[in-house]
Formats: C-alpha cells, structure tokens, sequence
C-alpha cells in the first residue's frame, strides 16, 4: 500500500460498505481494503471500536483521517478526488442525484430489507411480512428500471453517487435469486434479466467497470 493510499473497513456483501467502495473504484483511486468477519462480529472487537466506536462499517482510513459512514465517505472522496463528479456539476444535477440518494437510504433499503435478509435466512417466500416487502421491492426496482430507459445511468450520463447507492441493494437481489431461485421466484423477484431487463444491464455495466473486481464480495468468489 502506497502512502497515498486509502483504507476501507468493511464487511463482505454489506450494502452500505459496498457504496464506498465502488465510489473507491469510480473515482480510481488507490485504496485496500480491510475486510472484516461480519459472523465473528470483527466489527465490535476492541481494535475496530478503536477505529469507529459505534462499531459499523465502512470507515475510511488515511494516516490520521478517519471518516465513518457511507453518505460521509462518498462526500468527502467527491470533494478531495473531484473527478469524475458523484453528485453533479450543475444544482438540479445535484439535487436529482440526492433526490435518488435519498430514497436508496429510505425507501429501496427499506424494502429490501424486508425481503433479502429472511430469504438469505432460509425464508421460502411465503411469509406475509417478506410478501408485503417483496411488492414494494418491486415497485422500487420498475421504478428504476424505468428512469435507465432514458439514459445509460441513473442520473445521466455517467456514473454518480446514486448508482452507488442503489447498486448493492440491486446486486444483492440478483444474488438472492442465483442462491435461491424458488422463493425469489414465488415472491416475484425473479429472473430480473425477465422483470426489469433494463435495470439488469445497467448491473453488467457497473460490473464492467475497471477496478470493480476490487469491490466484489469475497466470500461470493
């Protein structure tokens, strides 16, 4: 690791860690990161609570600069690594890119937490609970969808801070469908390439991108 290098902690296939670190590989910067065991609870250990003492990922780390929390760590790295911009060059830019920051944080995190985590659990997808987010999943993921229909990007052109946001929810669903294709499939959540084919090549777009590879879930390989 070079001395300009960054730190990134993070916990394997965690959604908001992975918003940092593929906000890392856009802005190409150099950076290593530190993958902590999310099942241990690495993440609440005395040497990580030294770091972040509310014990949550991502936390970025340079010498003595420590910034914790994604949304932080996504404006910090626009604002010292300016090119290419996450949020904008232009106000309405900006606040499109929020607007859609915004309802990832909310909305889309919401509902995927509804479904994702008891499916990865072991739910069939016959739980009311996991139904109900499963319908609001999907109105989220249409939703998208339907803005990639004009642009290659969700806010334009290029890549911005929103894809950031909303790609680990997105890529997390795909992943629940691939491990578990039957409950995905009953709640309606998949194939995804069949459900929101626009939303599905904007993935393989992203996963195209130099120094993506660097952000892919180790214990996915």
């Amino acid at each position: 690791m070079t001395t300009d290098s960054y730190e990134l902690y993070t916990i394997s296939g965690a959604p908001r860690p992975w918003r940092a670190l593929l906000a890392l590989a856009v802005k190409g910067v150099p950076f290593t990161p530190r993958v902590l065991e999310g099942q241990r609870k690495e993440h609440k250990d005395p040497p990580f609570l030294a770091i972040n003492p509310r014990g949550r990922t991502p936390v970025l780390v340079r010498g003595d600069l420590v910034i914790a929390e994604s949304l932080a760590i996504l404006a910090y790295l626009d604002r010292a690594h300016p090119t290419p911009p996450l949020f904008g060059t232009t106000p309405l830019e900006t606040a499109r890119i929020w607007e859609e920051v915004s309802i990832a944080e909310h909305d889309l995190r919401a509902a995927a937490n509804e479904v994702l985590g008891p499916v990865f659990k072991g739910d069939d997808g016959t739980t009311k609970s996991v139904r109900d987010g499963a319908a609001k999943l999907l109105l989220e993921l249409q939703r998208l969808d339907a803005k990639l229909a004009r642009a290659p990007y969700l806010c334009g052109e290029w890549i911005s801070a929103a894809d950031c946001m909303v790609f680990p929810e997105v890529r997390l669903t795909l992943r629940a469908g691939e491990r578990t294709p039957e409950p995905m499939r009953r709640l309606g959540l998949a194939p995804l390439a069949e459900l929101v084919p626009r939303l599905r090549s904007w993935v393989d777009r992203i996963e195209a991108l130099p120094g993506y590879a660097q952000t892919y879930p180790p214990h996915w390989r």
